[in-house]
């Protein structure tokens, strides 16, 4: 199963009893978000005009860049993700997130509950508890990042800004208060103006990355890595960074035997049999791109 199966949630049309007030409420808040589309703070603009539509106790956006967490931030009302646990969530438990699993596997645009994301059985869950993730089965995924606010129901809202990017905006209700079909009705009156409005927004932020990307990566990139899946991938970078095996598997929170098989599975996909022999090559790709050989 692909995230091609996964269809964001149906929209459901407002009862007409309510829809003059949702409408007038849905165009002025379209109308905001349009103005604020160039500004650098358009983050807090958006989850104050979704917050306009659907009541949330919290929202963090993310954006995904191939295999990493580029932006991340987070607003909360009464809740609270504390810098740590974003900051943790960040640089390591993302890659456990399923939302960053269906980014990988090319997730549709549209919203989606978690609950049903979290049911696909191509996901990766991590095996047990570690300094970083708690394993909570009461838990939509079953996990979370230690000291992340317990008992949260999630909405998803994807936007597939590019083959590489993806935005999620997620946004959580405490307790066992989840999103109703009348709370999905609420965003339909403007769904397609507001990710239009946000897609031009995104892809003019993501130009930079294209200028910005990481060298090795981009190295790797060139040698054919497109073949690596992404645990291959950071587990190249590390290594190539000096990183030893032993310290890749606690940073992946993996085995050693793990990281070995990644490691053995990368060399064949990129034809070298060595660290060396993989450092002689993006030494010799760099060189030929500084002497103009490759375009």
């Amino acid at each position: 199963m692909s995230s091609s199966d996964f269809k964001p949630v149906c929209q459901l049309a407002a009862p007409r009893s309510v829809r003059p007030l949702a409408t007038r409420r849905s165009d002025d808040a379209l109308a905001r978000l349009i103005l604020a589309s160039e500004q650098r703070d358009f983050d807090g603009h958006l989850t104050a005009t979704l917050q306009e539509l659907i009541s949330f106790d919290l929202a963090m956006i993310a954006l995904y860049h191939d295999e990493e967490l580029v932006e991340v931030t987070s607003t909360s009302s009464p809740e609270r993700i504390g810098s740590e646990v974003l900051e943790s969530y960040a640089k390591h438990t993302f890659q456990h997130s399923p939302f960053y699993q269906m980014h990988r596997r090319k997730i549709q645009s549209g919203f989606y509950l978690m609950e049903t994301l979290a049911r696909s059985p191509v996901l990766d869950k991590p095996p047990s508890a570690t300094e970083t993730i708690e394993i909570d089965t009461r838990e939509e995924i079953g996990y979370l990042t230690a000291g992340w606010p317990k008992r949260l129901k999630e909405l998803d809202f994807a936007l597939r800004v590019s083959e590489r990017d993806t935005v999620q905006v997620a946004l959580y209700r405490t307790g066992s208060r989840g999103f109703s079909e009348r709370d999905l009705s609420s965003i339909e009156p403007i769904q397609a103006s507001l990710m239009a409005i946000c897609q031009r927004h995104w892809e003019d932020r993501t130009l930079h990355l294209q200028t910005r990307e990481d060298p090795i990566q981009a190295a790797l990139r060139r040698l054919g890595s497109d073949n690596l899946s992404s645990r291959e991938m950071e587990v190249m970078r590390l290594l190539i960074s000096g990183v030893g095996e032993k310290e890749i598997a606690q940073m992946l929170q993996v085995s050693a035997e793990t990281v070995k098989t990644h490691r053995k599975r990368a060399y064949q996909k990129l034809e070298v049999s060595s660290r060396v022999e993989l450092l002689v090559r993006l030494l010799d790709e760099r060189g030929a791109i500084g002497s103009g050989r490759c375009q």
